[in-house]
């Protein structure tokens, strides 16, 4: 029996691959050009009303400056100082204020310090704008 018969013959029709990758490339450029990217809203936040809430009881406010200083309420500390400070008071939890144009690493070695020398809560803080600032 022969099996030849059987086979399908190749046809040397096909679709030209090359091509339409041609084209789709063209397509993709044509619609990233076309498309219009300066619609995009920005989300535009409620401006705050009313005065900043005082601290809540038992929570100390630790400043860190631009310069590498502490304050730890209105006192300027030594870095050696501070947990032992920081321990004498006993907050109920601490509020670092970073300043917002110092560096990020000693914000974080020091919430990380205080989190490990403390039982407390460390969180961090923002500084509300000065008067006429938005």
């Amino acid at each position: 029996m022969k099996l030849e018969r059987f086979r399908q013959e190749e046809s040397g029709v096909g679709l030209p691959l090359s091509a339409m990758i041609d084209v789709l490339f063209l397509m993709v450029i044509f619609l990233v050009l076309a498309a219009n990217f300066d619609t995009i809203d920005t989300v535009r936040l409620p401006e705050g009303r009313g005065k900043p809430t005082q601290a809540a009881e038992g929570m100390l406010r630790l400043e860190l400056r631009q310069d590498g200083s502490l304050v730890l309420e209105g006192e300027v500390l030594a870095a050696e100082r501070v947990i032992p400070r920081l321990k004498e008071k006993n907050p109920a939890s601490v509020l670092i204020l970073p300043d917002e144009r110092g560096a990020i690493a000693p914000l974080f070695r020091w919430v990380h310090r205080l989190r490990e020398a403390l039982d407390v809560p460390v969180q961090v803080g923002v500084r509300p704008p000065p008067e006429g600032r938005p």
